[in-house]
Parts: C-alpha cells; structure tokens; sequence
C-alpha cells in the first residue's frame, strides 16, 4: 500500500503565503504549467467537458449544487483545503490524475467505495446521439424492436427525431404487417379493406343476351371471404403506407409550388390531377409510419386479448347456411333456410334489402360490387344486381342442390347433391361438368394455375386440373365429411414444412408439439387422444395470453435462430374442415397431411384463416380463433344457440352464421 496523501498541510501553508509574498508558490507552478495547455483547444477535452457538446447531451445525474450546500456549512480553513484539492486535481494532467486517483482509493474505506459505484456508474452513460453522426444513430436504432423505439422517444428530443424516424417504422412495418415477423414471432393485421372491383357497368349484364351476360357477370373479380373462405389472389389489396398528413420539413408555400403527382394511400384511395378550373392542386401527403404500425398494433392486440365489440343481426326465419361480408361496402350478405337473401348494414345492423327468388333454402352465395351470385337446394344458381334487388338471369344445370360456388374474373364453380361440379365458363359461353365424387360436393374454390380443389361428403378432397379436366390429386386423412377446404392464395408464404410428418394409413402419430397425423382409428382412441391434446392446449393457453406483450429479445433468441435457418415457404396448402371434429392442413403439392389441430366436440362447418390465424365454426356451437403457426387454439367464442355453419373473417373482424337463425358480428377493431 503507498503511503497516505495528506495535502491539506500545505494547501493551508501555501494558501496562507500567497498574499503576503510575492514569490510564486509551488502549487501556482503547478497550476500554470498545465492549466493554459487544457484549455487553449476544445479536442483535448472529454465527453463530459467538451462545450460543444453541454447544450447536446443530457444533464448529469451528478447534482454539484448540493456539494455547494454541504460546503458552506464548513469552517474557512477547511473549505480553503477542500477547494486546494479540486484545484491540484483540476490542473492535473491526465497520467498524473490516475496516479491521485489510486492514492486516494489506496485510503478509501468500504463506505466511501460504495459511495463511488453509485455515483459513478450513472456518470459512465454517453448520450451517443450527441456525438455520432446522425446515420451512424440510425443505425444503431434499427436494431431496436417498436418497444425500445418507443421508449428511446421518451428519452429527450433528440432521441425522439430519430426514434421517430419514417425509415426506421418503415422497416417494422415490412416485418410485421400481413406476416410473423422471423425475430419476434409478431404479426400485425393488413387492415386493408379491399375494394370490389367490377369491369363492366352492372347495365351491361342485364341489357344482353343471355350468352353476353354470362361474360359480363364473369368479368369482374370476386370479393372477400365467401362464406368464411380466405381471400382470392385476385382481390386489389393496397398498401399501407403514404396518407394524407403534411410532412414536418415541408412549409405551405412550398407544398403550393410542388408538382402534383399520383400517390397510393393506406385507404385505397388516388386524388387525381388538378383540372383548369381548381385553384390549388390537391397533394397527397405522406402519413407517418410509425402511426400505421400503432393502429395495427391496437388490433393485433385486440385478438390477443380477445377484446371485441359483438354485435347480432337477426332477422331470418330459420337457420343460416352462408355469409360472406364486405369491410369497404360495409355490407354484410346471409343465405338462409327460409328461402330469403338478406342484406344488412354491417355497422348499424339494418336489413338494407331481401332478395326472394329461390324457392328453398340458399346453401352458398358470393357477390363482388356489381353481382351477386346465389346458389339453393332449388338446383339453380341466380345472378342479382344486389344495388337494386333486380334478378338479372337463372343458370339451370345442376340435378341436384347447388351446395358450393366460386367464381372470379373468367370461371364460376358449382358444387351440387349430385355429386358433380360444374365449370361455368362465360367467355366461351361454355359449360363443362367434373365426375369423380361419390358423394354431395360441399365446397368448391377456384386456384391459381386453372386448378381447382373441392369437398365431399365423400371424405375426401381432391385437386381437379382445369384444362384436361381431371383429377391431378386425392387427399385422404379425414374419417367424416370434409365440409370445407381452402387453398392458399397465391402469395400466401408459411413454416407448416418445417414440421411436416409422413402419415401412416393405419394410425394417428401424435407428435412432440401435439400436432398429430390422420389415419382410421376407433372412436374411442380417437377421444382418448382428443382429450389428452385439449389438457395440453390448455395448458398452453395461459402463456399465450402472456403473449399481449411483445416476448423480450433474450426468450426468443433460440427461435430467432431456428426461424431465420428456416425461411418460410411458398409452397400452396389447403386447410379443410371435416366433420370427424378437425381441421387438417395439407401439402398440395404432394398431398401429405401438415397438420392436424383438434379442439371442436363435433363437426366442423365452417373455415376461414388468414396469415395469423385460422377461425372454425363447428356443431357443438362454438367459434374457435387458432393460432396459425403453432396451431394453439387461442380463444373460444360462445354465444350462438344452435351450431355454426359459417365463417367470415377479416383483419379486424369475425361473422359466424348459425343455425338458430342469427348472425354475430365479432368486432376487434372496437
């Protein structure tokens, strides 16, 4: 140990000769020797005492006011030596300052130690906004999730401009919307309220011929989920991005001298170019990013928390069999057993219109902006103008009730108790008839690629190609009626081959993470292992819940790993609903089962799934919300009185039609 430094002896005697005598002291040396060469340049100086940079950064936790305070309650002499100290220390070049610092901690007892970690630890923080280049601290903040950029807004002003900044949200944006991000294993809704989209004025479909109709109607593109199915790729989804809020940096004047130009808006929505009589052009002003992931945030936590607004539509005198519903018409169409099409306000709840026509109960219906398409148990398929309630024609074919439908911009697909589906092709005025089922064909969808899948009764699913009008592929694994099955949309990317499993015809495999493969097996074994999957799904579900939250970077490290080894596919699947009470995900592309989820008692009716999640409605009344990736069934929604038949969903909305005759509109945009 060095000996111990006492200086005040000489602080006192130095302090006492400097007035009286004219010679210069040792300390004044001292202090001359190096105080000129530390001040005379601002590089030399620390983070702490650079000038330029005291107005940047934030104060120090260190308050030397109340130093001040303790040292005027001290006699002079003391106070003289105490301040000698700072002076010698201040003057001090920087070797010399280490060698006074280690005397001093050679001297401190463990109090005057504790003192120092505490006091020094907050002083060590650098506000490395202050001294870096702005693109370096942009850098660095785009390693940051929307949490932390939240709270480094919260920090000072300068944090909050570039924790604010557009690029940065910009990119959060990309992860999550419309996706699960590969990091933090969050998605957010697209909101995207897709527009119906028509190519021909609805006049033109009712003033042909009867071929020329047929055209017409075909021409314009299908709308959104048709009872409860997943969106058709050729839906116009929008992005979401620029709006209409003036950006910062941009004054009036200068907005007035801009050329105008065409700008997409989260809403859908073009302001076209100035005509000669306006005055002023109209701009489309960018909307902050970080305000786009807010609002998606609010109802991606919505679904998590199971926070919605319900509201029931009732009106129909008997079961409803089919909805599908619009978010930008804000309309909501209903095919009952009462023979009726309803047409209801989505938001009020009013019954705009009824369509009667059908002379017994309307099993599917589809409609886009300038059609509607009905089929019933009549074994006819109608055409509407749903604007005006006008039946426009009556398409005969079928031998049987028509049971399923799908159309888009060139084809429409029926499906019927015959056992047959019909190919109603309207620009060659054509109409072609698919065999192969053996039971009635419950759900038909057109695909990409001129395929098409549908459902039997017959337990089976199969993959039709359209132009040589066979069939390409059959998927077995149910054991009941297959009541739905939805092929992805074109796009539409997943992680389901990470965990595919090969499937033995004569067994269940149940594996590690609960999902099991189909195969015959008895009744009872079948519930046994029911059941046993329910306990571990609900034991599951509690931590799910905890899921409100965006999980902390260091929980999810491992699956970020894992995930970004495993980048998603784009390989097409189906997701198809049966009766033996599951939902199955399957490979179209080599027909193997993905997927099993078990949860619904009874049979499932109706499906719908986006990016995120699957919603089913079964027989034993309930609606459940799945979680797409882990197939953990996240909530179950109760409150129809009879079973449900259908399902539509949306980003912020789900319909369930059942048949006790409502229908129940579970809002979780709120």
């Amino acid at each position: 140990m060095m000996p111990p430094i006492d200086p005040d002896d000489d602080a006192d005697t130095n302090g006492q000769q400097q007035q009286p005598q004219q010679h210069q002291p040792p300390i004044h040396d001292f202090l001359t020797r190096h105080i000129p060469s530390q001040v005379s340049t601002t590089r030399r100086l620390c983070y702490r005492h650079r000038p330029d940079l005291v107005k940047k950064r934030m104060p120090d936790a260190f308050d030397f006011k109340h130093v001040q305070t303790q040292m005027e309650v001290l006699e002079p002499n003391d106070k003289a030596a105490i301040t000698h100290i700072w002076s010698l220390f201040s003057a001090a070049p920087a070797d010399q300052r280490i060698l006074i610092l280690k005397g001093l901690l050679s001297t401190c007892c463990m109090p005057q130690l504790s003192f120092l970690h505490d006091e020094i630890m907050p002083l060590l923080r650098i506000d490395f906004v202050s001294i870096l280049p702005r693109e370096i601290s942009l850098k660095i903040f785009s390693y940051m999730d929307a949490k932390t950029l939240c709270h480094a807004a919260q920090v000072s002003q300068a944090w909050r401009s570039l924790a604010d900044d557009d690029a940065l949200w910009h990119r959060m944006c990309e992860q999550h919307i419309d996706k699960k991000c590969t990091k933090c294993g969050w998605g957010l809704p697209l909101l995207d309220k897709k527009r119906l989209v028509r190519k021909r004025p609805i006049s033109s479909i009712s003033s042909a011929s009867p071929g020329s109709a047929s055209s017409a109607v075909a021409s314009s593109s299908s709308s959104s989920s048709s009872n409860g199915h997943a969106a058709d790729e050729s839906l116009l989804r929008m992005s979401c991005g620029p709006s209409l809020q003036p950006r910062e940096d941009e004054d009036d004047d200068q907005l007035q001298h801009k050329r105008p130009k065409l700008m997409p808006s989260p809403c859908g929505t073009f302001d076209a170019l100035p005509q000669e009589n306006q005055q002023q052009p109209v701009i489309v002003r960018r909307r902050p990013w970080k305000e786009v992931y807010r609002e998606r945030l609010v109802v991606e936590r919505n679904w998590r928390n199971n926070k919605f607004n319900m509201r029931v539509l009732a009106g129909h005198t008997d079961g409803v069999m089919c909805v599908q519903f619009c978010d930008s018409a804000n309309v909501v169409m209903t095919g009952s057993y009462d023979k009726t099409i309803r047409i209801w306000n989505m938001e009020t709840g009013e019954l705009i219109r009824v369509l009667n026509g059908h002379t017994r109960c309307v099993r599917a219906l589809q409609f886009d902006d300038a059609k509607l398409v009905s089929g019933a148990m009549d074994n006819t398929l109608k055409i509407w103008n749903w604007q005006t309630g006008q039946l426009i024609r009556t398409l005969e074919g079928h031998t049987g009730g028509v049971l399923s439908l799908h159309f888009d911009c060139r084809l429409m697909a029926s499906g019927s108790t015959d056992r047959t589906i019909r190919l109603w092709d309207f620009q060659k005025a054509e109409c072609c008839t698919l065999t192969g089922h053996v039971e009635w064909v419950n759900c038909v969808r057109l695909c990409p690629n001129d395929t098409l899948v549908s459902a039997s009764d017959d337990s089976t699913i199969r993959l039709w190609d359209l132009t040589s009008r066979q069939c390409l592929r059959e998927f077995k694994g149910h054991v009941g009626q297959v009541q739905m099955a939805l092929p992805s949309p074109k796009g539409f990317t997943h992680r389901l081959l990470d965990e595919e499993q090969h499937i033995d015809p004569n067994q269940r495999l149940v594996g590690a993470n609960g999902n099991t493969s189909a195969g015959c097996d008895s009744t009872a074994r079948q519930q046994e292992q029911h059941h046993h999957l329910l306990q571990q799904q609900q034991q599951q579900q509690q931590h799910l819940r905890t899921m409100a939250t965006p999980p902390s970077p260091a929980t999810n490290a491992a699956k970020a790993a894992d995930k970004a080894s495993n980048p998603a596919s784009d390989v097409p699947i189906i997701v198809s609903g049966s009766l033996d009470n599951t939902i199955k995900m399957w490979n179209m592309d080599s027909g193997a089962c993905l997927r099993t989820l078990f949860g619904h008692v009874e049979g499932v009716w109706g499906l719908a799934y986006d990016t995120l999640r699957i919603v089913s409605g079964s027989h034993d009344k309930t609606v459940r919300i799945w979680d797409f990736d882990s197939g953990i069934c996240m909530h179950t929604l109760e409150g129809h009185n009879g079973p449900v038949t259908a399902i539509a969903l949306s980003d912020t909305k789900i319909v369930s039609a059942s048949d006790d005759g409502e229908v129940r509109i579970w809002d979780y945009g709120l």
